[in-house]
């Protein structure tokens, strides 16, 4: 990590320790699990009081830019009344640096009932106690599992007309979506979970299916999506048949076998 984004974090986590209307700091990401390297950006959430939300808000821009550097792009994401991330690009000297800092109410850090990765400091005690909490992982019901399943078809019948129209674009947007789809029918297989970030899950995957599930990125023309396209549904067939086995869920052939010859009839080419 530049060390830069050390002294800037430093001088955040001091300014917000003597603001009473901050509770706590935490890190989370790479630098929360201790996972960063030479590239590594800070993510880091101050917990505001409630009723103190708004004023702190209202400050955020001109505040980083005071800790961190001229800002050069600020990007807000997941705006909502009690929450945001801001993730903003600054200068410092001849170099651009990213930052991700969140600020979260009280009463929504307590309802969320996330445990933070690495406590900086917590004033009232509120930041460890969620963290001490050990809750049993939500295990995934039947009709989820299901419902994965019909949208990775679903979105696989779709090609059959955007091959027939050679809409590359769309093509790509269903390659996309089953990507996804796929992916979380994996981590549910691998890891009881969906998964929050497929470009961070998928290192926690086996790496046959790291290897497997690159398929879906070989496409850039619409003879390589449909080449693409055929791999991957038999890959996703297998993955959707082995979870529904695990779970002791009956796998819908039907619907598979039903899609299948959709596209073959809207004339894609058929794995080999």
């Amino acid at each position: 990590m530049h060390p830069f984004l050390l002294e800037a974090l430093a001088a955040a986590e001091a300014h917000f320790r003597t603001d009473a209307r901050c509770v706590g700091m935490y890190l989370h990401g790479s630098i929360g699990r201790g996972e960063t390297d030479a590239y590594s950006d800070i993510d880091v959430c101050a917990v505001i009081e409630d009723a103190h939300y708004p004023a702190v808000k209202a400050e955020m821009r001109e505040l980083c830019s005071n800790l961190f550097g001229p800002i050069v792009a600020w990007l807000p994401e997941g705006d909502r009344p009690n929450y945001c991330n801001y993730a903003f690009l600054f200068e410092h000297g001849n170099e651009l640096l990213l930052t991700d800092f969140d600020i979260i109410s009280r009463s929504l850090f307590v309802e969320r009932n996330q445990p933070p990765d690495r406590i900086l400091w917590d004033r009232v005690g509120i930041l460890h106690e969620v963290a001490a909490k050990t809750r049993p992982q939500a295990k995934a019901a039947p009709e989820r599992v299901l419902r994965l399943i019909d949208t990775y078809w679903v979105y696989a019948y779709l090609d059959g007309k955007y091959w027939a129209r050679k809409d590359l674009y769309k093509l790509l947007y269903v390659q996309d979506t089953l990507f996804r789809t796929h992916a979380r029918v994996l981590n549910l297989l691998h890891r009881e979970t969906e998964g929050s970030w497929w470009a961070g899950d998928m290192a926690s995957l086996p790496s046959r299916d790291q290897r497997r599930m690159r398929v879906y990125f070989s496409a850039a023309t619409l003879g390589a999506v449909a080449r693409s396209l055929a791999r991957s549904l038999d890959i996703f067939a297998e993955d959707a048949r082995q979870l529904c086995l695990q779970k002791g869920i009956p796998y819908p052939a039907e619907r598979e076998a039903a899609v299948r010859r959709h596209l073959q009839a809207m004339g894609l080419p058929q794995p080999v």
